[in-house]
């Protein structure tokens, strides 16, 4: 049993050629939502999906996370035969710690998001509007579930990002 809450978003059916925009899109959506303070929004057109403007948070970290997490998926070798994809997004957050973790703080998960993937052929008009539908889904789960996050960014950090997180994906 987990001890923080999952938000396992609704299965979508995706063709390989809208990976790295369906994937980026719901991403910096999801780090938008869940892990930043205020930040410089990008708002720019996806590549292949016309329909779609992608909100681009501006954090170069995580561009570059999600960059090196799209490189691997395609580099990886059980690409060309897998048949879905599963990518975890876990936010966590510093625990107290003793003299002796001083050096090493200890992380806690306090939430995790599943975006689950099923690969097949699929209209591009179809594609623009299932998306659509998953976007507002991150937004109206990122909107219930607030209670985590406090309605002031501390300025005194000067740096966007407020959570340490950490992304993975598991091929099928």
């Amino acid at each position: 049993m987990l001890d923080y809450p999952q938000f396992k978003l609704p299965e979508f059916l995706l063709d390989k050629i809208y990976l790295e925009d369906v994937i980026s899109t719901a991403l910096n959506l999801i780090f938008f939502h869940r892990a930043l303070g205020p930040v410089k929004l990008n708002h720019m057109r996806c590549e292949r999906l016309p329909k779609i403007t992608q909100l681009r948070c501006g954090e170069p970290q995580v561009d570059k996370d999600i960059k090196k997490l799209i490189d691997n998926i395609n580099n990886d070798p059980n690409m060309i035969n897998c048949q879905s994809l599963q990518i975890s997004l876990k936010f966590m957050e510093e625990q107290p710690t003793t003299l002796l973790q001083f050096f090493k703080p200890k992380l806690k998960v306090f939430e995790e998001w599943l975006l689950l993937f099923q690969f097949g052929l699929s209209s591009l008009d179809k594609t623009q509007d299932d998306f659509t539908h998953i976007l507002t889904k991150i937004i109206d789960i990122a909107t219930a579930n607030y209670d985590h996050f406090d309605e002031q960014f501390d300025q005194s950090q000067q740096k966007p990002l407020k959570y340490p997180y950490e992304l993975t994906f598991n091929l099928q």
